[in-house]
């Protein structure tokens, strides 16, 4: 919206105003983007003190001249006095003034139309300029006009109110509504290129009002032209206040005012300014050899020690961040692509995720292409594998502790990981072997929000969205006691079942081709292809192991093979000798938990294993998993 304010004289000035402008619009239609005002302030101070948000202000020439000797940052335009507004008001002087002669006071562009038209009265009419509208000018002109006969002055609002304070006759020179009609043009066309140039530097002023620091700038005559929300907090003064104003007026006597109105840029000055010390950087604006001000932006020092904190804060969690996305998910099948259209629709929200699936099924990778297709995006993502965890640092690693909480604890404390993950994500694998008492603790994390460290007394206010994995039954754990009903059902919002790759089909043989070019371009090898038949033996292969077994089978392959093409033969070699069932007619996974004649594959699948290998490391780097994950598994299982 762009707001044009006009400065008048008196009432009938004003009536002229509304004339003027409702001619204007029914001439050149109306536009609802543009309004109008009108006031009969007319001293400089008051008129910039009114209109500080004006686009435009229209006025006459006394006021306008001095509107621009106070450096008015806003346009003014001027009401043009026409010849046939001059003629008007010296027959209304006539009126009053019987024969004696009419004298015309004012700046030239107050009177310039006098000299076109003093002929033609019946009185002599005499134009008497002045050198400005200051009152000494103007009683110089009246007293030139008195000597010289004049029965009567006509002039602007200012000379009038003098003459009607001293006794003199005066009368005011009126414009017409055609004046402010042609004034009214030029004001639209001003306020227009204003608005085209407020819309070109609308990037610059969003980012000058909504930096931290203070800015100001200050043009050549050091009058202050910009003056930022920050500056007006730092500084306890208003822009309105400010801009347009002499540093050393506008600004209290300071190291500050100095550097504004100097000739020297400075980085990182500290001065004092109240009570407060502020750290000052500022630059000439120059164009060649000229100066065309100065530009400064300080913000507090506390501040500064503020950033310095926050940033160590993050250096110190540095590591914890989300690399995958949904697109870097292999597969085409129904049931990988129905998992991330859950996913992506889940990410989009803030409720606790639950992801179920088999070990290896890329839990994980769900987790971290969650995290990245949500607002926290670009914030920490803190991983946790709470099965590698000792139960006797688990309270100290994910809460924190504070100084002295036990033996050993480093003498600053240290955050926990709930901290770290403070407005991004955390990520609790295998979340099934948490233990009870933690999970009490992680159960009113959730609930209140806040987390207190190992040895504290003060909670910390925390804003973490919770991802938890399992790829065990957590309703037959809650059934058996080792798992907490309230705590399943506060992480069990939103769930997503990840299928195994042998209910995959052909993708596993699209992961294999994947991983057999990774592994080709690491080992610097040829192009490695999979055969058809191959390829076929992939979709059949039950993959206990999933997408871990099936990647370190792709190393195992680049590395052996001696051709471009993996056959059939070279991935039957390189698979467990006793060959798995196909699973053709394979139920889809549980939404909760995998069924038992999963698990009982599983046990098959690692004490075959087992048995085949020469210790528990091997057999764990042939499964694809951890020996942590293969020692618990094996117990779990009852394997020797």
């Amino acid at each position: 919206m762009t707001h044009i304010a006009f400065v008048m004289p008196d009432a009938e000035m004003v009536d002229t105003v509304h004339r003027a402008w409702a001619l204007h619009e029914r001439i050149f239609g109306k536009n609802t983007d543009l309004t109008y005002s009108v006031d009969s302030a007319v001293e400089p101070d008051e008129v910039l003190s009114r209109h500080f948000d004006a686009d435009v202000i229209v006025c006459r020439g006394g006021t306008a001249a001095a509107l621009k000797e106070h450096h008015c940052l806003t346009p003014v335009v001027e009401v043009p006095i026409t010849s046939a507004d001059m003629v008007s008001s010296i027959r209304r002087a006539l009126r009053v003034c019987g024969n004696l002669p009419i004298g015309i006071v004012g700046t030239i562009n107050t009177i310039r139309a006098a000299y076109f038209i003093k002929k033609g009265f019946s009185v002599p009419v005499k134009p008497f300029p002045t050198a400005s509208v200051h009152i000494s000018d103007l009683v110089d002109g009246m007293e030139r006009a008195a000597a010289d006969g004049c029965g009567i002055i006509l002039s602007g609002h200012g000379t009038c109110n003098y003459c009607a304070d001293h006794g003199i006759p005066a009368g005011l020179i009126y414009s017409s509504v055609e004046s402010v009609f042609l004034a009214i043009t030029e004001a639209k066309r001003c306020a227009l290129v204003a608005q085209q140039e407020q819309e070109n530097s609308l990037i610059f002023r969003g980012i000058v009002e909504n930096v931290f620091d203070g800015v100001i700038a200050v043009d050549s005559e050091n009058r202050i032209r910009t003056f930022n929300p920050a500056a007006e907090r730092l500084l306890e003064r208003t822009a309105k206040e400010c801009i347009g104003q002499p540093a050393d007026k506008a600004l209290p006597e300071s190291r500050l005012t100095a550097i504004l109105t100097g000739d020297k840029s400075c980085t990182n000055e500290i001065i004092r300014l109240g009570n407060a010390n502020l750290v000052v950087n500022c630059m000439q604006m120059t164009h060649g050899d000229s100066r065309l001000g100065t530009l400064a932006t300080f913000q507090a020092a506390g501040t500064y020690a503020d950033v310095e904190g926050r940033l160590r804060e993050r250096l110190r969690a540095s590591g914890h961040t989300a690399k995958y996305r949904f697109s870097g998910i292999l597969g085409e099948s129904p049931q990988i692509l129905s998992a991330i259209r859950r996913a992506q629709r889940f990410a989009r929200v803030d409720s606790n995720v639950l992801l179920l699936g088999e070990s290896g099924t890329g839990k994980e990778l769900f987790a971290q292409s969650i995290h990245n297709d949500s607002d926290r995006a670009g914030r920490a993502f803190v991983a946790v594998n709470c099965a590698t965890i000792p139960e006797n640092l688990m309270e100290s690693e994910l809460f924190g502790y504070e100084e002295g909480a036990f033996t050993g604890a480093s003498r600053k404390g240290k955050e926990g990981l709930f901290e770290a993950a403070h407005e991004g994500t955390i990520f609790l694998d295998e979340i099934s072997e948490m233990p009870l008492h933690m999970q009490s603790r992680l159960l009113r994390v959730i609930q209140e929000r806040e987390v207190r460290r190992v040895g504290g007394n003060r909670v910390i206010p925390i804003d973490v969205r919770i991802i938890c994995a399992t790829n065990r039954d957590l309703p037959k754990m809650i059934a058996e006691g080792k798992f907490r009903e309230d705590l399943y059902y506060r992480l069990n919002v939103l769930s997503v079942t990840l299928p195994p790759v042998r209910e995959r089909g052909k993708d596993a043989a699209l992961i294999m081709r994947h991983y057999l070019d990774y592994y080709a371009h690491k080992f610097s090898k040829g192009e490695i292809t999979l055969s058809e038949e191959a390829a076929e033996l992939a979709a059949q292969y039950a993959w206990p192991g999933n997408i871990r077994e099936l990647r370190n089978i792709c190393e195992q392959l680049a590395v052996l093979c001696e051709e471009n093409e993996i056959s059939r033969a070279d991935l039957a070699a390189a698979l467990p000798a006793k060959p798995a069932r196909k699973f053709e007619n394979a139920r889809a996974l549980p939404e909760k938990a995998p069924a038992d004649s999963l698990r009982e594959m599983e046990k098959e699948r690692i004490r075959e294993v087992v048995s085949r290998t020469a210790s528990r490391q091997e057999a764990a780097e042939l499964l694809g998993i951890s020996r942590a994950t293969l020692w618990r598994k094996c117990r779990e299982l009852g394997i020797t």
